[in-house]
């Protein structure tokens, strides 16, 4: 009898965000502005469907016998409490059990440095931080280690940060997190087995080179000197909105981009399909009322 695949819904970069005319004043005055500013001269509207196509998701994932989701982050616009509680209610269904969904924040997730802004998307998406290897963490939850079945593991790097900033929205994978994913690399409890590696800053972008400095991973080159030692594995992203694949040089593990699910005009996700060490990826498509596999 032949063994039934894992099948995994990687998705990023909802991007829910409230009216602008109902966040608080105070609130203006951080890097919020610009970004609130960027929302007011048209970037909003091509995320006004976020809410019904996560809905959408749901039914995707429903409909497609979905073992595992994985989300690589950006759930709101701003950063905002309120948009983050949202976001969190839109992923409910998909969180049961919660071993089955894996993610990390991304940038607009901890917009600005703001009272508990670095714990609150913690707080808010605690169920689904649970740590198989938790003596690896170092700082919080990451790495987040999760062992999925016998053939499988998922590794979360925490990319984001807040940028003082306005013109900057750059990461970095802390160097004990780096060198924690190194340590459990050489872990027996992860030999022979597939390793997803994600984070939200995209490695390489689709033409294979490096995002800019002001909006890349800026110890991109020690992240991926850290995954040669991978021999089966795929590294996933979010944060450039576009659905693609690349490969980069020395590096056996493949980059998939899940690009943004709710961007107008650029709808996308990834489906795959894990057969004990051979991956099969499957992009996903909007066609205005449903997701769909694009065959």
């Amino acid at each position: 009898m032949t063994e039934k695949p894992l099948r995994i819904l990687h998705f990023s970069d909802i991007h829910i965000n409230i009216q602008i005319r109902h966040m608080h004043w105070k609130k203006w005055f951080s890097k919020r502005a610009v970004g609130a500013i960027n929302l007011l001269r048209g970037r909003s509207k091509y995320f006004d469907d976020a809410e019904i196509k996560m809905e959408a998701m749901v039914r995707f994932k429903e409909e497609n016998d979905i073992d595992l989701v994985i989300n690589t982050g950006d759930y709101t616009a701003l950063g905002l409490e309120q948009e983050l509680v949202i976001a969190r209610e839109l992923m409910d269904p998909m969180m049961y059990p919660p071993q089955n969904y894996v993610t990390v924040p991304g940038n607009h997730d901890i917009y600005v440095h703001e009272g508990d802004s670095h714990y609150r998307f913690s707080r808010l998406f605690c169920s689904v931080l649970q740590n198989d290897l938790p003596e690896y963490c170092r700082g919080g939850h990451w790495p987040l280690v999760r062992l999925v079945g016998d053939n499988a593991a998922i590794i979360a790097l925490n990319s984001a940060r807040p940028n003082l900033l306005p013109w900057k929205s750059d990461g970095t994978i802390p160097d004990e997190q780096l060198e924690a994913f190194e340590e459990i690399l050489k872990d027996e409890r992860l030999a022979g087995r597939f390793i997803f590696v994600l984070t939200h800053y995209a490695p390489r972008l689709a033409n294979g080179h490096n995002d800019k400095k002001l909006h890349g991973l800026n110890n991109v080159e020690a992240f991926l000197q850290a995954c040669k030692p991978i021999q089966s594995g795929a590294i996933l992203c979010g944060h450039i909105h576009k659905t693609y694949r690349v490969r980069t040089h020395g590096v056996k593990s493949e980059i998939f981009c899940a690009g943004s699910a709710t961007m107008e005009g650029h709808e996308g996700a990834w489906l795959f399909e894990l057969q004990r060490d051979q991956l099969e990826a499957t992009p996903i498509r909007w066609d205005g009322e449903k997701y769909y596999l694009k065959q």
